[in-house]
C-alpha cells in the first residue's frame, strides 16, 4: 500500500482574522468579555508556502501550531502513515530526538539504522519543514549522510532556524519546504501527542535521500541574535523560503 500525502490545509484552511474586545452584549458570562474574538480577516492560509510566510511573520503563533494539530489529529492518512511504523518509539530513534548532537555520531548513525529498518516510505508529493541553511553548494544539491530532522509545521522550523544564534551564523535565516517528488528514502513520523517532543511534529528521514533546490526566495529581512561571551550580539539578516524537490 503506497502512503498518501498528508495535506493539513486542502479543504482545511486556516483563516486569520485581528482580535477585539467582546462588548457586554456578545458576552454569555462576566468572564466571555475577558475573551477576543475575531475582527477582521486579513488572511488565508491553505498552502505551505503561505504557512511558511506567516510563520515567520508571526513567531511562535498558536493560532497555526493549534491549527497543524487539530488536522493532524483529525487526518486519515496522517493515521495511515502512523500505522506503517511501531507506536512505541524505538530507543535508537527516541535517542535521536531527546540528545541530538550534530557531532554525534554513533546516535545519528544508529538512528539512520533503524529508520531504514522499521520506517515506511515518506509519502510521494509530501511537503514538509526544515529550519536553516540546509544547503550551501555551488550546484545546489545535496545527498543526505544522515538522517533528517523535518516537521509538519513551520513555526517549529523557524524557531529552529534562529535557535541558539544559528540565523546569526548562518548570515541568514532560511525555511526549507521539502516536497518528495520521487524519493524512496524511509520516514519515521514520531507522534505528536503524549511525548515530551510531540510537539515538534517531527519527520525523520533517512539519509541518502538526494535534495536540489528549486526556487530560493528572499522574503524579508528581519534582526536575529546570538550570545556570545555572556553579551547579546545581533544583525540584520535576509529571510528566505527555499523549496527543494527531494529524490
Amino acid at each position: 500500500m503506497k502512503n498518501k500525502k498528508i495535506d493539513l490545509f486542502k479543504d482545511n484552511e486556516l483563516k486569520i482574522y485581528t482580535k477585539r474586545q467582546r462588548t457586554l452584549e456578545e458576552s454569555k458570562s462576566p468572564l466571555d468579555i475577558l475573551t477576543p474574538i475575531n475582527d477582521k480577516l486579513i488572511k488565508i492560509i491553505k498552502t505551505s508556502e503561505d504557512a511558511a510566510k506567516h510563520a515567520i511573520e508571526n513567531y511562535g503563533d498558536k493560532d497555526l501550531q493549534n491549527h497543524i494539530s487539530n488536522a493532524l489529529d483529525s487526518n486519515e492518512e496522517f493515521k495511515a502513515l502512523r500505522a506503517q511504523v511501531p507506536s512505541r518509539t524505538p530507543k535508537e530513534l527516541s535517542n535521536y530526538q531527546k540528545k541530538y548532537n550534530k557531532d554525534d555520531n554513533k546516535t545519528k548513525d544508529e538512528a539512520d539504522k533503524k529508520i531504514k529498518e522499521i520506517g515506511t516510505p515518506l509519502p510521494i508529493g509530501q511537503e514538509l519543514f526544515h529550519g536553516g541553511k540546509l544547503i550551501d553548494t555551488k550546484d545546489n544539491k545535496l545527498t543526505l549522510s544522515s538522517p533528517l530532522s523535518t516537521t509538519f509545521d513551520p513555526v517549529i522550523a523557524n524557531i529552529e532556524a534562529i535557535h541558539k544564534g544559528k540565523a546569526y551564523d548562518e548570515g541568514e535565516l532560511n525555511i526549507n519546504i521539502i516536497k518528495n517528488k520521487n524519493s524512496k528514502a524511509k520516514c519515521f513520523p514520531y507522534r505528536h501527542k503524549g511525548t515530551s517532543f510531540g510537539h515538534e511534529k517531527e519527520v525523520l528521514i533517512s539519509s541518502d535521500a538526494k535534495l536540489t533546490i528549486k526556487e530560493k526566495k528572499k522574503v524579508s529581512e528581519t534582526t536575529v541574535y546570538k550570545d556570545e561571551n555572556g553579551k547579546t550580539v545581533e544583525k540584520v539578516v535576509p529571510v528566505y523560503i527555499t523549496k527543494i524537490d527531494m529524490s
